[in-house]
This record gives structure tokens, sequence and C-alpha cells, in this order.
């Protein structure tokens, strides 16, 4: 979901931008039009996260499931920690495992025998003194939980995927932060990787360029053509951002939002469950809960969809409902879904 002021003015800047009689997508990666477009994009993202120059903005293209491959391809020399918390950590380790031998890459604690019910808290990792790096998903779309506070670890690693720029983040105190576009940044096929530059020097040769974080970095992201529409979109959201307050005023706005919700799961007598087992960790960006049986879930959908409110089926793999709201869900959409769960739930108990 995107705001609809960063659709508006993307879809003008596809047709003619500035006036100039031609599409920002028409434009040469290489020319000036774009170059002005990256420049302003990187220096936006820095001063939404309040980054100095310790750090490179690169635009990637794959998605997050290919940086679970580029990651250790590039600083996977000797051992890596994982922390495996839900679907998508649990293929970030498998992708890793794949690249790994002869090094060896240590899961640090699992919730997988809870089916992800929630992430392992800090007392169960059993960390590694020398890793190479430290790797975790702060938010699990599928499971609907989140690390309420990123961990602190010498070379941490995180896919921010789907709550990147959702609230305040220590992107300053991490190694390699990336996330997949589509979720608060923009559209698919753009990845955005904050690389800490003393992260270069320990790299591993890489079979091309294309996957090396410091070729990209010193090609400013433009080893090969950039996904450079997606990049103007992206920079819109970066403007939206600042528009809106920044991320501390996101952050409060996302809670209020998530408390609606929440609020009308635990005051449903039951009707409704939330599937994370611990509260503190409930995602502000995905909230999940069960119905009685399936009948009523596949009802609670159709009755939804009726009243303007879709993608509400859980993830194929665990079923049930997830709600994800994003940054560009606005507080009135929440609230019309909180009123629609108790209306639902009235008529059928």
């Amino acid at each position: 979901m995107l705001p609809t002021e960063v659709l508006e003015k993307s879809a003008q800047a596809l047709v003619d931008y500035q006036g100039k009689g031609f599409g920002i997508a028409e434009v040469s990666h290489r020319g000036k039009e774009f170059d002005a477009v990256a420049d302003e994009a990187m220096a936006r993202c820095k001063q939404l996260l309040g980054l100095g120059d310790s750090h490179d903005v690169l635009f990637m293209q794959g998605g997050a499931t290919q940086l679970f491959t580029v990651i250790p391809m590039n600083f996977l020399r000797t051992q890596a920690d994982y922390l495996v918390s839900g679907e998508w950590s649990k293929k970030a380790a498998s992708f890793g495992k794949e690249i790994a031998p002869p090094a060896k890459l240590n899961i640090v604690a699992t919730s997988e025998a809870s089916n992800f019910d929630h992430s392992p808290p800090p007392s169960e990792w059993k960390l590694s003194s020398d890793a190479d790096y430290f790797h975790v998903c702060t938010n699990e779309t599928v499971h609907g939980h989140r690390l309420p506070t990123w961990p602190k670890h010498p070379n941490l690693i995180v896919d921010a995927s789907s709550e990147f720029l959702s609230r305040p983040h220590p992107v300053n105190e991490c190694a390699l932060v990336y996330g997949g576009a589509q979720k608060n940044l923009g559209p698919s096929g753009l990845v955005l990787a904050i690389v800490r530059k003393d992260m270069y020097a320990r790299q591993k040769k890489t079979p091309s360029k294309l996957w090396s974080f410091k070729d990209l970095a010193e090609a400013k992201s433009m080893v090969n053509t950039p996904p450079t529409f997606g990049v103007y979109i992206l920079l819109e959201v970066f403007r939206w951002l600042e528009a809106q307050g920044g991320l501390a005023a996101m952050e409060k706005r996302n809670a209020t939002k998530a408390k609606l919700v929440y609020d009308a799961i635990d005051n449903s007598n039951g009707f409704y469950k939330g599937t994370v087992s611990i509260k503190d960790q409930r995602s502000h960006m995905n909230v999940t809960f069960s119905l009685p049986s399936d009948e009523l879930t596949d009802e609670f959908v159709r009755q939804a969809s009726k009243n303007g409110m879709v993608g509400l089926k859980g993830y194929r793999t665990v079923g049930g409902i997830r709600a994800s709201i994003y940054n560009a869900m606005p507080v009135e959409g929440c609230a019309a879904l909180a009123s629609f769960m108790k209306d639902f739930a009235s008529k059928k108990t």
C-alpha cells in the first residue's frame, strides 16, 4: 500500500517529469535527471534515519529474498549467527546454509516448535563469540510479531522489510539493514540496503560486481541499470514521510492504528484469538488472529470484502486473518476494521 499523494505525484512524473515533456522512467540512468533523483533519495533517506557518512545507501534489485544469498556470499567467512523467528528468517537461514560450507551457520534460537507464535527472547539466544555477523528479521509478516527493540551486536544485519521506516530505527548501530520495497517503501523490484562502510574490508570476492556491496556503493548503485522508476517512487515516499513529521510521528500513528485492531481482538470474549503468544511482540504492521472455525474465517473475509476491506486472508501456510496496516493505511481504515470486527462477532455469538 502506498500513500495516494505518492501515487499521484509518481504518475505525473511517469507521464511528464517536471514539465520536460518526457517521463522519469524514460530518461537514462546516467543522465542528470535521474542522477539528481538518486542523490536526493540517498540524502533524504539518511536524514530520516539520522545517518552520517558511516553508511552507504544502496538501491538494489531481486527482492529481500535475493539478499538472503548475497549477504553470506559477501560476508560469511567462518561462522554466522541467525535468529529464526518466522517464515522469512527461516528462509534467510536456509539460503545462508547453501553458501556456508566450509563455513558454519549457527541458529542461535528458533520458535518453530510453537509454529513461530513469538520470537525467541534474548535469554534463549546462544550467540557465537566470533560470528562474522548476526542476522535477524525484526518483523515477521506471516506470524505477526516483531522485535520491540532491535538487538545490539557489533555486526548486526537486519531484514527490516515489513517495518522499514515505520518507526525510528537504530540503523547507525547496524552493519547492514535491508528491506524489499513492497511494504512501506514502494513497488516490488527494489531493495533498499544501508551498509556500514567498514564492512567492505570484510567482504569476500564475489562472482560478479552485481553481488558486491562495495562495488555497488562505488558505482552509486549503477553497476547495471537500476530500477529507476522504483527509486523515484521511493523518493516520493521519503518526501511524504518528512511531511508527516518523520519516523517518530509514524511510530505514534502506527501504534494508534494497531491498538484499535488489537483492542477489538482482546475485547471479543475469545471470539478472536491473537496468534502471538507474547503481547509485547505484537507487530504494528501485521495483525494476525484466528476465528473459531474455518467457515467463519471464510465468511469474515467475504463480508469484509463487501465492506471494502480486502487482503485480509492469512498467509497460505498459516491461515486465519492477517490485517497488514502499513504506513499508508490511515487511522480511519483501522477504525473501520475494528468496527466491522465487533459487529461481525456480535452476530455470531
